[in-house]
């Protein structure tokens, strides 16, 4: 079985299971994936959508059954939901359509949100057009980006070997996380 092969049968699946947690750098590797027309466009973010509306649900039932417990045991943690509190309690729904974007904070406003025992309904709906909006910003702005490193490493290298490009497309992809979790860190 050949990467081609892998892709096209487990790249929906590995999408869908990184998207449960935060899921930008598997999301940007599927962008790149529908670049090579290995994958369909709207099918990565079909799978996208549904692993990160299930992660967000499942957070969501955390916060909302167990969360005075995870204050209690977890004092960073309570700081971190009180902060979130905070912005749920003015602007709910907008936080809501915009805590996938919300990077160091993907899973601790579901629980803050599931807390503040906001309506399951409201939070389904608004969580689903959240989603949305997420996966298809990750996924055009991902194939935006490994089109230009497509044509940036076809001009460097002097022969166009596709292992090399993916090789190249990866780096890039880890390089971009490990800055901005040196920035994250930088800021704590």
């Amino acid at each position: 079985m050949n990467w081609t092969d892998l892709i096209q049968h487990y790249g929906y699946f590995a999408v869908f299971a990184g998207s449960l947690f935060e899921g930008e750098t598997v999301l940007m590797l599927g962008a790149y994936a529908v670049h090579q027309h290995l994958l369909n466009f709207w099918m990565l973010i079909a799978a996208a959508m549904l692993g990160g509306f299930i992660g967000d649900q499942f957070y969501y039932q955390v916060g909302r059954r167990y969360g005075q417990k995870l204050i209690q045991s977890k004092p960073e943690l309570a700081k971190k939901i009180d902060k979130a509190s905070q912005f749920i309690e003015r602007f709910p729904v907008l936080t809501i359509l915009l805590m996938r974007f919300a990077w160091g904070l993907r899973m601790v406003l579901p629980i803050a949100v599931g807390i503040k025992a906001y309506p399951i309904w409201k939070y389904i709906f608004i969580n689903i057009l959240a989603c949305f909006i997420w996966a298809w910003a990750v996924v055009t702005v991902g194939l935006k980006v490994t089109h230009g490193l497509h044509i940036f490493w076809a001009k460097m290298l002097s022969f166009d070997d596709d292992i090399y490009t993916v090789i190249a497309v990866v780096a890039c992809i880890l390089f971009g996380r490990i800055i901005y979790m040196a920035v994250k860190k930088l800021r704590t």
